[in-house]
């Protein structure tokens, strides 16, 4: 099938522009939809280990067929979104009109479901996913794909990459005493990743750099208050602790590698990093990424020899920002949202070669 190439709008290259317009075009009176989907469930998901946390995911199935008549998607948002995020809830409005069931999930502690849990989500956290995937296959189709961004779409990688001795580490940590269960087959039959960090390092050190300072203080303002809330346990002195917090790497080494069972920032992103895992990955994917892209150091990309992966479909695009890529106005994305386009067009042809 033929791609239609990412064209950006006449003066809207800049990789800034790129990032945050998606967000400001949600302002726009009827950009957004009121409602997404006919039919909109609310489930509450166990998770896997001992803590009894739990996960709040939105399904929405496609019309009211009989059970399993179509595929399902389960969409997974980046750093301090949830699946109310304004990428979220535009890709499920498109896929449900291309024929697909959606689910929209928020990982631990995000979103509306910050109730449910006890302790927060990492870069690294693959277990809930899965569990969010086998649900998915149980109740809503036996054939199912996953589209994550940026963060979440690092959690996907890893996930279809990573072996049961690693899904068993992230049970343990959390106080299970049980194996990571042995799968016959894959979470999930096909994957999409956006923006994805391959190289965890140098893109905290960018995400931590001038140029990014507005992203910088608006992740870091909405995670510590996650501290706030509790999500890393009690601490005597919380405010004192938070205001000597000025970096992502200071946050990640002090909270986020404790939190996940590492000793500090370094070990943290060298064992969670989603490139360390792509080469064991079996199943078919789209990978997109931009050149330009503020937040994401190009190195992972540079790094991966894609020929050995002919599996997968990595497109880089010069201009495009961070899970940005609004385009020219076109017949197929009068909204401008190229990315949901091409993720669309990707899945429907895997979806086509099912019947």
């Amino acid at each position: 099938m033929h791609v239609i190439p990412f064209s950006p709008p006449l003066m809207g290259s800049n990789q800034h522009f790129q990032t945050i317009s998606g967000h400001l075009l949600a302002k726009v009176p009827g950009y957004m939809p009121r409602k997404v989907g006919l039919l909109n469930e609310r489930a509450v998901i166990p998770c896997q280990d001992a803590t009894g946390d739990r996960l709040l995911v939105y399904v929405h199935r496609f019309m009211e067929e009989t059970h399993h008549a179509k595929p399902a998607v389960v969409l997974l948002h980046g750093l301090e979104g949830s699946s109310e995020s304004v990428y979220i809830v535009k890709m499920a409005e498109r896929l449900l009109r291309a024929g697909f069931h959606v689910v929209r999930m928020n990982m631990r502690s995000c979103g509306n479901s910050l109730p449910y849990a006890r302790h927060p989500y990492n870069a690294g956290l693959t277990v809930d996913l899965e569990s969010v995937l086998d649900f998915t296959r149980e109740h809503i189709s036996p054939e199912i794909a996953v589209v994550g961004f940026s963060l979440g779409a690092n959690v996907v990688i890893k996930m279809l990459g990573e072996d049961r001795e690693e899904r068993t580490r992230q049970l343990r940590q959390r106080g299970s005493l049980s194996k990571a269960k042995k799968r016959s087959r894959p979470a999930a039959d096909v994957f999409v990743a956006v923006s994805p960090p391959l190289e965890l390092i140098k893109s905290c050190q960018l995400l931590d750099s001038p140029p990014c300072r507005l992203y910088q203080h608006i992740f870091l303002k909405d995670i510590k208050n996650r501290v706030r809330h509790g999500k890393f346990g009690h601490l005597n002195d919380l405010e004192r602790e938070l205001k000597h917090i000025k970096t992502f790497f200071e946050f990640d080494h002090r909270f986020t590698a404790p939190s996940a069972g590492f000793r500090g920032a370094l070990e943290y992103y060298n064992h969670c990093a989603s490139g360390l895992f792509i080469e064991n990955v079996q199943v078919p994917g789209l990978i997109l990424h931009s050149r330009d892209d503020p937040m994401i150091h190009p190195v992972g990309w540079d790094d991966t020899d894609w020929r050995r992966l002919p599996h997968i479909t990595a497109e880089l695009t010069r201009h495009g920002g961070h899970v940005g890529w609004i385009a020219k106005k076109h017949a197929l994305f009068p909204d401008r949202r190229w990315s949901d386009y091409r993720v669309v067009q990707f899945l429907c042809e895997w979806r086509d070669c099912l019947t």
